[in-house]
Order: structure tokens, then sequence, then C-alpha cells
């Protein structure tokens, strides 16, 4: 008796991860989009928005620039309840704004009624309402798309709804593979076989014609859910558009992503206690149809389906070693935990998934168990109708960065007072600090005159500071030292202060020069070899027309050996306020440690590796994706493998060395 209960049990499980190994073999067959028939339909793009001003001119900004034809489309910002300046902005970003005061019916779903109300009431209502959220960016061919579905005759379609990247949080990167999973893979192996999609919220279409018939009545937290169901009884088939996508941020860190993740894992379970059965019954006794939609709706979250197969699987096993039941028992249970992993690996196959997402995989047990939480804390009740805002901030990151303007760097102290946060990263200072903060700082030092030495760290420099004292004083001295490399990244999460992003100097150094250009501050190119220094000083003049360019490329010699005093010189005479040194490390920074007393008209000393060989086109960079997932080094190492194997075996070998460091720092008692 106990076989059959351990075996039924499973069955659920093993029935729900092989519906989801069918989507994703599905899914490897692309859906083409439909072709735009008859003049382009009038569009009234709604964007809701409740205290939105610091993503909502991103968002209408990329609606203002789609593909369709400017004439035949409008943005509509909803200002929800607003405190902030979303309206002000949105009017700014050249959106018409409708404002919104309800402390009564809050939420998105008022909202949208209360704006597609006004729109069908217009004395030429637009032919369809998209729906786009104030904190996504629409890709340029959403509503060229979308449009298209609607002239083919979908009354309700969804875009693609993908996560931003954000290259540097692991966390990020797997909710990105989920979306995939869900969006790319779920909802596309369904339109291969011809069913419908459902609503997510985000980058949804509706014709006048259905918002007619058939208004937005949803206002719970998974109002898409529940219009979806709506629809679906009501015997409208919602159409996914792959071609059409949007993308969204996600909360950060598991602290900030709790209360969206209570709100859509909360709702999705009171739409499936209070309408899975009635749904059931619909297809039962009148429309069979739907019967995909109860399938569909009845599959637990991936999360909680592998929570519970494996689970289910250590019982069974258990059970098994224990004699209490039989190896056959175990069967329904190995069945789902290997479907689920077939659709997993398949699924990301099928997406085409970037590396740093199966790299992310491995992140994927801690986000289980918090997912647990998550469904504990909803067990002790949810309600349903409460709305709240996602909380965007990154929680847990530790003090401040300074990444706005109000917050740049001074003498090595934040304006207002507050220290400026740097870690210790196998004891090379490097400051916490992204892109944005790293060139406010160097904006500061090139209005106010200051000297600025930056080093851009990587895995090589810290190696080489381990051996080379004077290195490590010059880093130690220098007034901003950013992580280049992710190495550096990855050490500063192992510390519990994490480095925000990769700073990348073959990213900064072009956005210096364009600061440069935009002051008439002089850059001085010194270093390189073969020819590339002029090329790369009269690619930047190309590119930044009365940009004053000076360059030397003294003949290689050891530090000692060169003629100092000749290159300190041309660099005076220059006037240049910036100067860019390509003598490769530890070279470069000691030189511009040795001798920046000596200029005192150079506000920023960077030292650029590189970065004169990319400018010139004799070297590529790596591709994106690499550089994102911290593979750049390999790029590197496969077109210099001669010069450069001996140096990343030693560096992999001393990452492991700093690691261990790192993690024992982290633990070490009243830290």
């Amino acid at each position: 008796m106990l076989n059959v209960v351990i075996a039924a049990a499973g069955l659920p499980a093993a029935a729900a991860s092989l519906y989801l190994l069918v989507l994703a073999l599905a899914s490897f067959r692309r859906q083409r989009p439909p072709r735009p028939a008859g003049p382009p339909p009038r569009l009234a793009v709604l964007v809701p928005a409740h205290d939105e001003e610091e993503l909502v001119g991103r968002c209408v900004g990329s609606l203002r620039a789609q593909t369709y034809p400017t004439s035949r489309y409008r943005v509509v910002v909803i200002a929800d309840n607003c405190g902030d300046r979303t309206a002000e902005v949105a009017g700014a970003a050249g959106a018409e704004v409708y404002e919104r005061r309800d402390d009564r019916l809050t939420g998105k779903g008022h909202a949208l009624r209360w704006a597609m109300d006004r729109l069908l009431a217009e004395p030429e209502p637009p032919d369809a309402v998209v729906v786009v959220d104030a904190d996504s960016i629409a890709g340029r061919d959403l509503l060229a798309h979308l449009a298209a579905a609607l002239a083919d005759g979908a009354d309700a379609a969804q875009a693609e709804y993908l996560v931003l990247a954000d290259g540097e949080s692991t966390r990020a990167r797997l909710v990105a593979g989920a979306f995939l999973l869900f969006h790319r893979v779920r909802f596309g192996g369904r339109a291969a076989l011809g069913l419908p999609a459902s609503l997510v919220g985000n980058g949804m279409l509706f014709s006048r014609r259905l918002l007619e018939t058939h208004p937005w009545n949803a206002f719970t937290g998974v109002e898409d859910l529940e219009y979806t169901i709506d629809l679906r009884l009501a015997g409208v088939r919602p159409r996914f558009v792959a071609a059409a996508t949007v993308e969204g941020p996600v909360p950060h860190g598991y602290r900030g992503m709790r209360g969206q993740r209570m709100r859509w894992e909360g709702g999705r379970w009171h739409v499936v206690r209070g309408r899975l059965l009635p749904l059931l019954g619909h297809a039962l006794r009148r429309d069979p149809g739907v019967m995909d939609a109860v399938i569909d709706l009845a599959v637990p979250p991936l999360g909680l389906l592998a929570m519970g197969a494996m689970a289910g699987t250590a019982v069974a096993a258990a059970a098994v070693a224990l004699r209490f039941a039989t190896a056959w028992s175990l069967s329904p249970w190995l069945l789902a935990v290997v479907a689920l992993t077939a659709f997993v690996v398949l699924g990301l196959l099928s997406a085409r998934a970037p590396a740093s997402v199966w790299l992310a995989l491995l992140e994927s047990p801690r986000f289980l168990v918090w997912k647990a939480l998550t469904y504990s804390r909803l067990a002790r009740g949810f309600d349903p109708r409460r709305w709240e805002r996602a909380d965007r901030s990154r929680a847990g990151a530790g003090p401040p960065v300074s990444t706005d303007a109000a917050q740049r760097c001074t003498g090595g102290r934040v304006r207002g007072g507050y220290q400026r946060a740097r870690v210790q990263v196998g004891g090379v200072p490097i400051d916490r600090l992204d892109m944005t903060g790293a060139m406010a700082l160097l904006r500061d030092a090139l209005a106010e005159g200051r000297q600025v030495q930056v080093a851009t760290v990587n895995l090589d420099f810290l190696v080489r500071a381990r051996r080379h004292p004077e290195l490590r004083a010059v880093l130690t001295r220098s007034e901003l030292n950013v992580a280049d490399g992710m190495p550096v990244v990855w050490l500063s999460r192992l510390l519990g202060r994490p480095v925000p992003s990769r700073v990348a100097g073959a990213d900064m150094a072009p956005r210096l020069v364009a600061e440069a250009a935009a002051r008439d501050a002089g850059v001085f190119l010194l270093g390189g070899e073969n020819g590339v220094t002029e090329i790369a000083a009269r690619r930047l003049m190309a590119e930044h027309p009365g940009l004053r360019v000076s360059w030397y490329a003294p003949p290689r010699a050891r530090l000692e050996e060169m003629d100092s005093d000749h290159l300190v010189e041309l660099v005076v005479a220059s006037g240049a306020q910036v100067l860019l040194v390509a003598l490769g490390n530890p070279k470069q920074e000691l030189w511009i440690a040795r001798h920046r007393h000596r200029l005192p008209q150079v506000s920023i000393a960077v030292g650029v590796g590189c970065v004169f060989d990319l400018w010139a086109g004799r070297v590529r960079r790596a591709p994106a994706w690499m550089r994102r997932t911290g593979l750049e080094w390999l790029h590197r190492l496969m077109a210099e493998p001669n010069r450069l194997a001996g140096r990343h075996a030693t560096g992999m070998l001393w990452l492991l060395v700093l690691a261990g460091g790192a993690v024992l720092e982290r633990a070490r008692p009243g830290r």
C-alpha cells in the first residue's frame, strides 16, 4: 500500500515536469513574426507610474524611439497618486500625462481601468492600447510587431518580457534565466504548439473592440493573470509575439526582491485557489479549448516544483533504503527530477542563454532556500489586494557608494563629509564606485584642477603588488583605484563589501577623452609601440573635432633607463590636463607616481595598458557577453597565447590564494 501512496504522490510532479519538458522541446521551433498588412493602426501606449521619477524618462525615451510611425501612436503616462516629479519628468521626455488622485482605489489595475475608460471616451479613440511598465525599456520594434499581430487578427497580444542585463549580480542573472525559461521557452513552446499566451502585465496589447466588450476588471496584485483567465473564459486567445520585446529591472538583493515575490507568488496562489476549479468546470461543461489554461495554471512555479520534486525523491529514496517501499515507487519522483533538469538545460539552450546565466545556476541552492522562506511567509497569510511599489534599493550592499553628482568625491572624501567607501582586496584599496561614480570624481578633478592618479586594478595588479613594494605603495596612495577585472569584483563580494560593478579602463578612457573634449582640455598619449600611438591620436581627433591631442612613443627601455626628463618636458609643453600612459603594468603606474609632482597642469593621469592598440584597431576587444561574464581574459589569452599563458596561469593560482584569504578575513571574529 505504501508503494502506491509514494508513487501516486509523485505523479503530479512528474506530469507537471513532463509538460514543461514538452514546451522546452517545442520552443526550438521559432515563431515567425506576423507581417503588417494595411495602414498602421493607431496605438495609445499607457505607462502606469507611481513615484517613478528616476526611471520614467528612460521608459518614455525608449517608446519615443520606436521604429513605428510617430504619427500613428502616442505615449501616455499615468502619474498615479504620485508624490514626486513623475509627471514633470514624463512630460519633459515627450509623453502626455494623465494625473490621477484616488486614495481609495489604488494600484496599477485601477489606474489602467481609469486611463482606458478615458481613452475610449475620446471622439477618435485609438485602435488598440499597449501597456508598458514605467521602469522598463521597450525594444525599438515593440510597437511594430504588436501592431502587426493586431492587424493579423489578435485582439490581445503579449510581448516577450525579459530582465534588463545586470552583469555584476549573480542573483539578477539567475532571475534573468528564470525569465528566459518562463517567457521565451514556456511561452514560445506554447506558441509553437498553437496555444495562447498568458498576460504578464508588461508589453501587453488590447484592441479597442476587446476593451469595449471586455473592459479591464482585474485589480489584485496579479491583475494580468486574472484578466487572462477572464479572456480565456470569454473565448479570447492572447497571442505571444516573440519578436516584440520589453525589458525590466529586478530589485537588488534578496531583501529587495522579497516584497515583489510575495506579491507575485501570493497573488498567483490566490488566483489558483479561487479560479482553477471554476476554469476546470468551464472546460468540462462548455469549452474544452480552455483545458490548456487549466493545465498551465495548475503547474506550480519552477522553484516550488523543483523543491517538491527533490524533497519527494529524498523521502521516497529513504523509504526504499529502509525497505518500507520497493524501488518502483521511486520512479515518478525520479522522472520528475530528470524532466525538470532536461527542461532547464534544453530551455536555456533554446533560449540562447548567455554564459553568465549558466554560471548563475550555481546560485540555485541559495535561491531555492530563499524561495522556501517566501512560501513559509505566504502560508501565514497574504492580502491579494494589497499593492506596494517594488523595492529597487541595493539592499545588503553595505555603505553607500558615490554614483550621484551629489556624492562626488573630493580629496578622498565625499561632499557632505562622508568618507569614500573603499575595500581592501589583496592588500590593495579599491574604490567601491561604478562607472558613473568614477566619472563624477574625474569630472570634478578636471573642473577644480586637482591632480588624480587613476589605477585600473585587475588580478595582475594584485599579484604584482604582492611582490613589488613600490607598486603596492603607489596603489595605496593613488586617488582612484577602480576594479578593472572581474576577479577583483568577485573577491570584494567574498569579503562582504562588494564593488558595485567592473569599471574597465577600456571603457573609462574614451569617456575621459570625451569629457576632455567637452571642456577644451588637452590630452597626451604617452607610450605604445609600432606606430599605434599616432594612429590612436589621429582617430581621437577625427572623432572629437577640436580636441587637442599630443603624443609620444618612447623607445622600449627599463623604467630606470628611460629619458624621463625629456618625457616630462613634452607633457608640460603640451599643456595637457589628461595624461594617458600606455607602458604596461607596473611601469606606467610607477612612472606616473614618480613624476606627477613635475606635471602641475595634469589633473588626471591614468595607466591605460593596451587601450592605444584598441583605438588603433590593432587589437580587438572581447565580445560584450565575454566582458559581462568576466571572460575577457580568455579572449585576450586566445589572441596572445605566447605572451599571456604564463601570466594567466600564475594569476589563477593567486586567485585561489586571495579567495581563501578573503573567506578567512570575512569569517574573522569581531570583523
